[in-house]
């Protein structure tokens, strides 16, 4: 079997029909249930694993968790840690010590799972299992068996009823920020969002927040006092914050910290890193130098500076006003051009009115060409957009997202700022293109 051959397998469980958290909004235990009837068929490696970490959040949880992954390597842990959606390819989805799943690797679990499937298919009471609880299996095997000491899982969606929810036990539970995103399935509220994220606190288990806003923290204070769980405010205590397009320095509780990413919302980030990392027992010398070798890909990540072409994975209100705020803070010389594009069930135009305080000399709009199972916005209907409400803005559509870098790159200037931002997707396939010409 080739890698293609078992990327097209595990991908065309998207198309089957069953009731499925992304899209089935109602609250239904089956979603856990069927996942670990297929976990018993092949060995149950959740079991096998000592330690886990259990992050969740509207914004900051992905950051958090290659954050944290960085200073556990850092401090000679065998640790593991898996990201949704991916970046560029789908075996960035589970890492190991900091390196990603090989394809060899992915080839050879796949064949494990082929008759596994078969047999769960045939002796289950369930439906058939979704495309991210197949990813979530992929990730508790793959730890299984190299090994894994600590397990770092980011929530997909929600929490309560997401498939990385299995798992037997917590070391922590994370929930990093609360905002409005998804609000067809999470609740059209922040305190609504906050319970199903919450859904991640078991008893006794510790749980730390960056949350502050009075109503969605009452819930997580609730849901804590219900389970037993003792809950760390992570307030966030950093002085002498600097940035640069070198990184970000700061300092916290005593302890100066370097970052090689953009962002005061990574301050944020880190911050919630190091409290995590304290308590689990890391060393200061681990957690200062996890910290300055972190890798953030596609969150605003220089990956050109003659001229700059700035990487962004923003896709919602929150993350787009912390982007927008750390491109304002670098006070680069030079005219700000835009290559955006977003999947298909966002509100968009929130996010727009942002990008449109950058004042943007052009505008490419266009789309992700590698997720042909995420619908995308019109790349017309964006570009439209800014014709009518930023008429001295040059924007143009692109089903190509090739043909909007070539447009937008011949239109800089030498010191001229290029943001790519509205969809990982987006991101990484742009990445592809600048990183790997041959690709």
């Amino acid at each position: 079997m080739t890698f293609e051959q078992a990327y097209n397998y595990i991908t065309s469980f998207i198309n089957i029909p069953r009731k499925e958290y992304m899209n089935d909004a109602d609250h239904c235990e089956e979603y856990l249930q069927r996942l670990q009837f297929f976990l018993d068929i092949i060995g149950n490696p959740e079991k096998q694993i000592p330690h886990y970490i259990h992050a969740t959040g509207t914004s900051g949880k992905g950051s958090f968790t290659l954050m944290l992954q960085s200073i556990l390597l850092a401090d000679g842990k065998h640790v593991g840690a898996t990201i949704s959606p991916h970046v560029s390819k789908v075996t960035e989805r589970w890492k190991i010590n900091g390196v990603d799943m090989t394809e060899e690797e992915f080839v050879a679990i796949v064949a494990v799972f082929k008759p596994a499937l078969e047999q769960y298919l045939q002796t289950s009471p369930y439906e058939p299992l979704s495309y991210f609880e197949l990813s979530t299996a992929i990730c508790l095997y793959h730890f299984a068996q190299q090994g894994v000491q600590w397990a770092i899982l980011e929530v997909g969606l929600g929490g309560r009823y997401d498939s990385t929810n299995v798992i037997p036990k917590k070391d922590v539970a994370v929930i990093s920020t609360i905002g409005l995103d998804h609000t067809h399935i999470l609740g059209e509220t922040k305190e609504a969002i906050a319970f199903e994220k919450a859904g991640i606190i078991t008893h006794n288990c510790p749980v730390f927040t960056m949350v502050t806003e009075d109503g969605p923290l009452s819930v997580i204070e609730d849901v804590c006092a219900e389970q037993q769980a003792p809950l760390h405010k992570v307030v966030s205590p950093a002085t002498d914050v600097s940035q640069s397009i070198e990184g970000t320095s700061f300092v916290s509780d005593g302890s100066t910290y370097h970052i090689p990413v953009l962002g005061q919302h990574q301050v944020q980030n880190a911050e919630l890193a190091i409290a995590v990392a304290k308590h689990i027992g890391c060393s200061d010398e681990a957690i200062t130098d996890g910290l300055a070798h972190v890798s953030l890909p596609v969150r605003m990540e220089i990956l050109s500076r003659d001229p700059f072409i700035i990487l962004d994975s923003a896709h919602n209100p929150q993350k787009m006003a912390s982007s927008i705020e750390t491109l304002s803070s670098l006070s680069l010389a030079g005219d700000i051009h835009l290559l955006i594009g977003f999947s298909g069930n966002k509100d968009v135009t929130e996010m727009l009115e942002g990008l449109t305080n950058l004042s943007p000399k052009t505008v490419a709009c266009t789309r992700n060409t590698v997720n042909q199972f995420r619908k995308v916005a019109s790349p017309k209907v964006l570009a439209d957009w800014f014709s009518e409400q930023a008429s001295s803005v040059e924007a143009m559509a692109f089903f190509d997202p090739a043909a909007a870098l070539v447009w937008s790159k011949a239109r800089m200037k030498k010191h001229d700022i290029l943001l790519v931002t509205g969809s990982v997707f987006l991101a990484g396939e742009i990445r592809t293109m600048l990183t790997n010409p041959a690709h």
